[in-house]
């Protein structure tokens, strides 16, 4: 199984630094090197294509290269859009290896466990992403701010990454007509085409470095995983009973 780290994007939101080259901590610790660091410890990762843009290329072959992997990491320039830039990874993936991976490079704390439960799901069921039930009240806000309505939140997720696909569903999907229109991630696009998706419980600490104060909150809990406290890993192991199909209703990565 070949994992595909996505790490492209402008980051536009973060700053002028590249979101994924920031620091967690002092101790050389990057967002990206964590998320590639946490990917190669789940068991069925067997090689990693970083999938990153021209300013984060040479950290990211420096970090290939230096780093001590136990699986070969291969660096590959993105494209325009988030899925340009996947099916340039997956293109970059061997034949043979029958599940892909797709995961931000901006989540940098995945726990390799949540990546198997989402490769177990993929091999019984095509597609599996990660996801968490959404907590918070919705709110619909207008152009002035005001509320419009109150979204009701019974059967609302958050998707998250890692996301994981048989390969030839992946690249089946990624070279059909639909894959000319904008797809906010892969679940996304197999959702439009009707396909299966099934939603496997993620966790709170996977969150993903968009914004300054993201990485703050990162950092922190960093430090409370290293030290023990906290564990970033699925509240359940096992595939949520959910399934996306045509309309359901799932927030986006």
């Amino acid at each position: 199984m070949t994992a595909i780290i996505v790490a492209a994007g402008r980051g536009v939101r973060f700053g002028p630094t590249p979101k994924v080259l920031a620091p967690l901590g002092t101790g050389g610790t990057t967002v990206l090197s964590a998320a590639l660091t946490a990917i190669c410890r789940a068991p069925s990762v067997a090689g990693v294509v970083l999938v990153v843009g021209d300013v984060v290329r040479p950290a990211a072959e420096a970090l290939a290269a230096g780093g001590v992997w136990d699986v070969p990491v291969h660096v590959v320039a993105g494209g325009g859009r988030r899925q340009d830039s996947t099916l340039a990874g997956l293109l970059a993936t061997p034949d043979d290896h029958d599940i892909v991976v797709i995961h931000d490079g901006a989540r940098p704390l995945v726990s390799p466990d949540l990546v198997e439960a989402c490769v177990v799901v993929a091999r019984r069921d095509g597609a599996a992403t990660a996801a968490v039930p959404v907590h918070d009240t919705l709110k619909r806000v207008g152009p002035n701010l005001e509320i419009i309505e109150t979204v009701p939140r019974e059967g609302l997720w958050a998707a998250q990454t890692p996301q994981a696909f048989r390969r030839d569903l992946l690249m089946e999907a990624m070279t059909s007509p639909e894959f000319a229109r904008d797809h906010t991630d892969e679940a996304g696009l197999f959702e439009v085409l009707g396909w299966p998706v099934t939603v496997v419980t993620g966790a709170a600490t996977n969150l993903k470095v968009t914004r300054p104060d993201d990485l703050v909150l990162a950092v922190a809990l960093l430090g409370r995983i290293t030290a023990g406290l906290d564990m970033a890993t699925p509240e359940s192991t096992l595939a949520t009973p959910v399934t996306m199909r045509g309309s359901a209703g799932i927030a986006t990565t």
